[in-house]
Order: structure tokens, then C-alpha cells, then sequence
């Protein structure tokens, strides 16, 4: 009789496949690099169970670098997909080999720009400004700034300057009558100076 007792965990050679999850993670962090893993990871996921989470946690630390490598490389050799055309339209031979020419030039004028693009995304770097900016965005000043914007006493005041009481002040003051009140008062105030210097 076998006594020997069973080791914890899965047994061996029942791992599961999550190489298309770990992918699909890759893919979507290639595309927007401020996105943490573990938030891809639930996009594509729907209400994953804490076993899931920690099971695509190791799995992703193993092999991350691998992984994003993978997803940068089939962005940058995605095909440019082809110009969308009318239903029922035709092109002539001449008219679609130029056609497929512009695009080959197009893909190759914007392959190296757009390899560029997202190793610059992916300096630490610009991922530490996205994640200060991130950080700000969510920060409690910026939050208390948005509240205050958005309070009942802000939105009174935005009402009260564009109320016609407010408009018609505005125009009285920039009215010709209030200006030549002022161009007088001014004329009268340098009378009496000349006045008050002259020892009148």
C-alpha cells in the first residue's frame, strides 16, 4: 500500500495555459504604456477570482520584459491596413498599384518614426512623468480644485458676471458718457493742480 501523501498545490503538468492572457496584457500595455498590469490584467479578465490575480501576477514578474518585448515588436509590424473604400466603387489595376505603392512608402516612412515613438514611451523617463501626471491628476489638491469649481458658490459666481445686470454694468462703464465723465474729471483734477501751484 502506497502511504505517500499527496505534496500541496496543483499537481505537476496541470498548469494552465495563460500565455493568450499574458499577451493580450502585453498588447495593451504596449498600446497605453501608463497602464499597470494588474489593471490590463482585468480589463481583459472579467471579475477575475484572487487564485487568478496571483497565478497572472507570478507569471507576469517571470516573464514581463519577454512579454512587452513580443507586443512592441507586432505593433511595429502590424500592416497599415488599406484604404476603406465606398461599397459598389472599383479601382483600375493602374489606380490600385498606386494605391498599394503609397501605402508600402507610407509604412516604411513611418516603421522607424513610430519604433522611435514607443521606445521613447517606455523611458523610465517619460513612465515617471505619466506617472507624476497620473499621480497629480489624482492628488487631493487637484481634487479639492475640482470640487471648489464645481461648488454652488463658483457657479453662483460664473451666473452673477454673466447676468445682464453684470453685462449692463460692463457697458455703462465702457459707455462715451462714462468716458467723458472720466476724460472731465480728470481735466478738473488738473485745473485745481495748476491752481493749488500756482498760489491761488
Amino acid at each position: 500500500m502506497n502511504n505517500k501523501k499527496r505534496g500541496r498545490g496543483r499537481p505537476l503538468g496541470s498548469g494552465i495555459d495563460d500565455m493568450p492572457t499574458l499577451q493580450k496584457v502585453a498588447d495593451l500595455m504596449a498600446a497605453n504604456p501608463a497602464l499597470k498590469a494588474t489593471t490590463a490584467f482585468r480589463r481583459i479578465i472579467a471579475n477575475p477570482g484572487q487564485s487568478q490575480i496571483r497565478r497572472f501576477q507570478v507569471k507576469w514578474k517571470a516573464g514581463a520584459a519577454t512579454y512587452l518585448a513580443e507586443a512592441h515588436q507586432r505593433r511595429a509590424t502590424a500592416p497599415v491596413l488599406a484604404p476603406a473604400r465606398r461599397a459598389g466603387a472599383t479601382y483600375s489595376p493602374r489606380t490600385a498599384r498606386q494605391l498599394m505603392e503609397a501605402q508600402r512608402k507610407m509604412q516604411e516612412a513611418l516603421g522607424p518614426g513610430l519604433q522611435a515613438a514607443h521606445a521613447m514611451m517606455n523611458t523610465p523617463g517619460m513612465m515617471a512623468a505619466q506617472e507624476a501626471a497620473r499621480r497629480l491628476r489624482e492628488s487631493p489638491v487637484m481634487r479639492a480644485m475640482e470640487e471648489l469649481q464645481n461648488s454652488p458658490t463658483m457657479r453662483a459666481m460664473r451666473e452673477l458676471q454673466e447676468s445682464p445686470t453684470m453685462r449692463a454694468m460692463r457697458e455703462m462703464q465702457n459707455s462715451p458718457v462714462m468716458r467723458a465723465v472720466r476724460e472731465a474729471s480728470e481735466e478738473i483734477a488738473r485745473v485745481q493742480r495748476l491752481i493749488s501751484g500756482s498760489g491761488f
